[in-house]
């Protein structure tokens, strides 16, 4: 899959970035009195929320014309000649918007992690929890609309010598045509590292517990993880490019009339990359190592070891189904003006017009006395019309 090309031109770019804490944490019960109640609790806890809201409405009108033809050299007693130069073209219309990058590095909990119950006295009860939380929301919604309307034109032709008593002569130049049309909108990429514990080791332990006593150590490492990418695109694409050298007339000379032509060439591209979603998610429940254990326990205590990892992940990816913040403005390509016509997912997608003309021909060396000689150059078009829609990564290493 292709995945965040970059186009130039102007970009929203949105980044969270979140580093751990390194610090230990660390709690224990340690001899404690007969019949005390004693609780230990390491808890940490991380929360996150990104919202990366865009919208983008942009509309391109562009005319181009790079002209050296549509001369006249007609009526002369001794004859008429035309030499054009050549006709040379570039044009680039380039969009890019809603470009959404979410990098989030979390280790609730830092390198290390201990809770213990140690020395407990008779009849004692006693707790030592350690809690890692991470939650992690982020929500990633796109509006496009896209207008390009692109009249290009690279032109040598159109001469006219005509009507000449003497020779009339008529040399265009070459034109060359180079055109370019690119958008690129809704690109969303969310990088999630996170690891419920921090990059360490968690150890909860039950260590020389006195008799009659209730001892529990608990480890508890939860992951909670939703993304949610939801994208709503319109590109409409409207281009005229022509590329010129004939529709040359040398006709109704006495003595005679020559067209040579030069060469015409295109190159047409029109790119359109949009609904590009790359989630990918990392998750490492309590670092390296989780560790539970009794040692050491007296006579009628009650000793328990619990390590409970949850991970709960879940990725959305909405692309063209009218459902991003602002969808309600796109309206039916075709009657944009209709006010009652809401979005509609058939309204929705990449609508390209695209009319390509190179011409070397279509020259009249016609009605001359002296004969007539017409000589066209080649006409060559490389047109390319590429659509890249709703392409979804999901990377999950859980």
């Amino acid at each position: 899959m292709k995945k965040i090309a970059t186009l130039t031109g102007a970009a929203v770019l949105l980044a969270a970035t979140l580093v751990p804490a390194f610090a230990a944490n660390s709690c224990t019960n340690s001899t404690t009195g007969p019949f005390s109640n004693n609780t230990c609790t390491v808890n940490n806890t991380s929360n996150v929320t990104v919202n990366n809201v865009n919208d983008a409405q942009i509309i391109n009108r562009v005319n181009s014309t790079s002209n050296t033809g549509n001369n006249s050299a007609s009526y002369n007693t001794l004859g008429g000649s035309i030499v054009t130069g050549n006709a040379t073209n570039n044009t680039t219309v380039s969009s890019v918007a809603n470009i959404s990058t979410t990098n989030l590095t979390i280790g609730s909990g830092g390198s290390n992690n201990i809770a213990g119950n140690e020395i407990t006295g008779p009849y004692s009860n006693n707790a030592a929890y350690i809690n890692n939380r991470t939650r992690v929301d982020v929500y990633n919604s796109n509006t496009a609309t896209v207008k390009n309307s692109v009249n290009a034109t690279a032109d040598t032709g159109n001469n006219s010598a005509d009507y000449n008593t003497g020779p009339a002569t008529v040399q265009t130049g070459n034109s060359w045509l180079n055109l370019g049309v690119l958008t690129h909108v809704n690109d969303s990429l969310t990088d999630l590292n996170l690891g419920a514990g921090g990059t360490g080791n968690n150890t909860a332990f039950n260590s020389t517990t006195g008799p009659f006593s209730n001892n529990a150590a608990v480890i508890n490492n939860d992951i909670y993880a939703y993304v949610n990418n939801v994208n709503d695109l319109q590109v409409k694409n409207r281009v005229n490019a022509r590329a010129l050298t004939g529709n040359n007339s040398a006709s109704y000379n006495t003595l005679g009339g020559d067209i040579t032509t030069g060469n015409a060439t295109a190159g047409v591209g029109v790119n359109t990359e949009g609904n590009i979603n790359t989630t990918m998610i990392a998750t490492a429940m309590g670092g390296f190592a989780n560790d539970a254990s009794s040692s050491v326990t007296g006579p009628y205590s009650n000793n328990a070891q619990y390590v409970n990892n949850n991970k709960n992940v879940t990725v959305d990816n909405w692309n063209n189904k009218c459902q991003s913040h602002n969808a309600d403005r796109i309206r039916n390509p075709w009657r944009p003006w209709s006010e009652t016509d809401g979005c509609e997912p058939e309204y929705l997608g990449v609508f390209n017009t695209v009319n390509s003309v190179v011409d070397a021909g279509n020259n009249a060396g016609d009605y001359n006395t002296g004969g007539g000689s017409v000589m066209a150059g080649w006409a060559s078009l490389m047109e390319a019309v590429q659509t890249h829609l709703n392409d979804v990564l999901n990377t999950l290493s859980l």
